[in-house]
């Protein structure tokens, strides 16, 4: 059963609602609807239940015996849906601002809605570049928020930081006085309050006043939350601190590299990294920010696990799936349900499930911390994955309770654009996101080191924004990395203006996922479409072969570190599970040198490389749950996306490296190639150009081979895919360096294999 909780506004210019009578076209709404009287005329509060999932309900207004019927379509299930309706106004409206300029509200404000779809003279008269959130000195605790509409705002003080503390005191905010066309000191819109007293270990929340309403909101630029992230937490400096864990920069964080080419970029989630038995990690700290840098942690057969392996593999970055605050479901026993965490909730305060102790605000900041140190002082960084193109809600989200209709893309009858197909998408083209975006991206880098940023559908961004951060990051450490899901998405940005790969030219050392060299070496599996790549059989070569120059030709790029080279992600099938999905018929010995072929074809490509955890050693989340043990067409639809699938499915199997310890030491030395010679990294297309030749890539021919000559490296390479072995000519010039090839010849390579070789002079 299916419940939707439904607000309902309609108003008449005359204000006579005697000769009205109104209801659903819903079974459990036949009756007339009790309504009750509010300013804009008639409120109706009910809920719309359904044996299925629908999209909308008809709301039926008969006035002098005529029947007038509207459509309203429901808000993203289970948020509520809240609607405007005005007689003789056809267009349904679904946020206040935009109901109060229509023409047919007897109080019309023309540019109620002017925040929403006019931004530029509102952020001009608003906008405001100075801090906003809270600071705590040792006898005063101040607040600030941006608010320009309200008309009052309150800061409500609890107790403690528990999910359901009593409130201790609720304290007035004063409005800014001071106005400024320098939006530093414009206070016009801001609220703050300065308090002689340290509310350190105390939680609060916002009341603010509207015209016609008031809402209950947590800070935007909230920096720790209860466990539920539900309020804000007020945190002393030495809360937040840890023994050992230094913030540095510049030549003080040998980690990061001069030459991003050099990279080699490892995902992986927090819960899945260590949630299984086979990670070693004790059981307490499974799943959790300390246990992804537990040390000494091996599997059932003795081998390295977790933090151990990844220093081991080689790789110079690690990304973390989102760690900020996300929404959060609980099931029956009150335990956080698993989510991969693109569902955001507060941007800058770590996400409490990951912590040891998750009813401590500043434990998971600690957590935190002490995790990021140990991977810089193992010569690793740490990259972020950001989501600041949505947020899980938007009807307590603190960003539209706080200034509604401003922070999002809008249409003009209040629904919100959906470029992200997740219910809403941010604006960040309105001065005072973009600042929010700004500031939390700094807020990372110098309260947690942090080393790069990895933003989630990037394309919904403006170019503007994403050239303010990469200036903004450049002023700290312009190694600090960037890059991010380049799709076009959305309809809110003119072409031009969406930070997207076709636009790279406009956004110099801003990196893209380069899905051009993902199908063409592997194939791919988008909504469930399969297709194959190169190491499938694939006659892609042609591209394969630009790929290996930079990929210039493949879109729009600057330089090669705006590229960047994947085979698998976290999105759609595992690399093992869509080859094994196209080869159902294979081995797993067959599966597997595919899976070597098409990362080792990746790492070698020109320009960044990115790997998922696991791809090296054949991760599946292919996991049968028929009844006699085989695959449903669920699991398989689960194993393709498994955003909020359980730990089962999204766990690492650290047993399986048992199984693979040829396919990981092969991997293990290609990463070795790509991050410290320089053959496979040159940082300019001008250098690729001059050192990487092609020799043949001919479509349908099966191989690849092409030559690097640069200096005292002088490789040839191979990829097979043709299905049959591969013969050298000129094999006395030629040495084997590398290869995953069986074959006992000296110049052969077999069927699908990768080989670099040392040519001789």
């Amino acid at each position: 059963m299916y419940n939707y909780p439904v607000l309902l506004h309609f108003h008449r210019k005359n204000g006579d609602y005697t000769v009205c009578s109104f209801n659903t076209d819903r079974d459990e709404n036949k009756s007339s609807l009790t309504s009750e009287t509010t300013y804009f005329g008639l409120q109706f509060s009910f809920t719309v239940t359904s044996q299925e999932k629908v999209d909308s309900f008809t709301f039926k207004a008969e006035i002098d015996g005529v029947l007038k019927e509207y459509l309203v379509r429901f808000n993203y299930y289970p948020l509520l849906t809240e609607a405007w309706i005005l007689e003789g106004d056809e267009t349904v409206y679904y946020s206040e601002n935009p109901a109060i300029a229509s023409p047919y509200y007897k109080d019309q404000n023309p540019f109620a809605f002017d925040k929403a779809i006019h931004c530029a003279s509102f952020d001009h008269h608003w906008g405001y570049q100075g801090e906003l959130g809270y600071s705590l000195s040792d006898y005063q605790t101040s607040f600030k928020l941006w608010a320009p509409t309200a008309t009052a705002v309150q800061v409500v003080v609890y107790e403690n930081t528990s999910n359901d503390a009593p409130i201790w005191k609720t304290f007035n905010l004063e409005r800014g006085n001071s106005y400024s066309y320098s939006h530093k000191y414009n206070t016009i819109g801001v609220w703050s309050v300065d308090l002689d007293e340290n509310l350190a270990g105390k939680a609060y929340q916002y009341q603010i006043e509207f015209p016609h309403h008031q809402t209950l909101t947590r800070d935007p630029y909230t920096i720790a939350t209860s466990p539920d992230g539900k309020r804000s937490v007020i945190l002393s400096h030495q809360d937040r601190q840890v023994e050992g864990f230094e913030v540095k920069h510049g030549t003080e964080a040998p980690w990061r590299l001069e030459n991003p080419c050099k990279a080699v970029i490892c995902e992986m989630h927090i819960r899945d990294f260590t949630k299984s038995p086979t990670s070693g990690v004790p059981e307490e700290l499974r799943g959790t920010f300390l246990g992804a840098a537990q040390t000494g942690t091996v599997n059932q057969y003795g081998q390295a696990t977790a933090f151990d392996y990844i220093k081991a593999l080689g790789c110079n970055y690690v990304q973390l799936q989102p760690i900020f605050d996300r929404h959060k479901e609980y099931d029956q026993d009150g335990n956080v349900t698993y989510n991969w965490g693109y569902d955001p909730q507060n941007y800058n305060a770590p996400e409490t499930s990951f912590s040891s102790n998750p009813d401590d605000p500043g434990q998971v900041i600690r957590d935190l911390k002490t995790m990021i140190q140990a991977y810089h002082d193992a010569g690793i960084g740490v990259i972020m994955d950001v989501v600041y193109n949505h947020t899980f809600s938007t009807v307590d989200a603190p960003f539209q309770t706080t200034v509604p209709d401003y922070f999002y893309r809008m249409n003009r009858d209040g629904t919100f654009q959906n470029g992200t197909g997740v219910g809403n998408e941010t604006a960040s083209e309105h001065e005072m996101f973009r600042k929010y975006m700004i500031d939390s991206i700094l807020y990372w880098v110098k309260e947690y080191n942090i080393d790069g940023f990895r933003f989630d559908l990037m394309g919904i961004h403006d170019v503007k924004t994403m050239q303010a951060i990469r200036w903004a990051l450049d002023e700290v450490d312009p190694r600090i990395l960037t890059y991010g899901e380049g799709w076009d998405m959305g309809t809110g940005l003119a072409p031009y203006d969406k930070a997207k790969k076709d636009n790279a030219h406009q956004m110099p050392n801003i990196g893209f996922f380069n899905d051009n060299q993902r199908d063409a070496i592997k194939g791919g599996e988008v909504y469930g479409a399969i297709k194959s790549g190169f190491v499938s059989g694939a006659a892609t070569e042609p591209i394969v072969a630009k790929a290996i120059l930079g990929s210039r030709e493949l879109g729009s790029y600057l330089s090669p570190n705006q590229v960047l080279n994947y085979v698998e992600a976290h999105d759609n099938y595992n690399l093992h599970d869509l080859l094994a999905t196209l080869h159902p018929d294979q081995s797993s010995d067959q599966i597997m040198r595919k899976v070597e072929t098409a990362t080792a074809m990746n790492l070698l490509m020109q320009g960044m490389a990115f790997i998922e955890l696991g791809q090296e050693f054949g991760r599946t989340k292919l996991i049968p749950t028929g009844e006699h043990g085989e695959l449903t067409p669920a699991d398989r639809e689960r194993a393709m996306n498994s955003y909020n699938a359980p730990d089962s499915v999204n766990q690492v199997n650290w047993d399986l490296i048992n199984e693979r310890q040829d396919s990981i030491e092969f991997i293990r030395q290609i990463i070795r190639l790509k991050t410290q010679i320089s053959a496979f990294s040159y940082p300019t297309y001008e250098e690729i150009y001059r050192h990487v030749f092609v020799h043949t890539a001919a479509e349908n021919s099966g191989w690849i081979v092409y030559e690097i000559h640069g200096g005292s490296e002088h490789l040839l390479v191979v990829f097979n895919a043709k299905g049959t072995s591969f013969y050298f000519e000129n094999a006395g010039k030629l040495e084997m360096f590398l290869t995953n090839s069986r074959s006992k010849q000296e110049n052969v390579i077999d069927d699908i294999s990768v080989a670099v070789l040392k040519v001789l002079s």
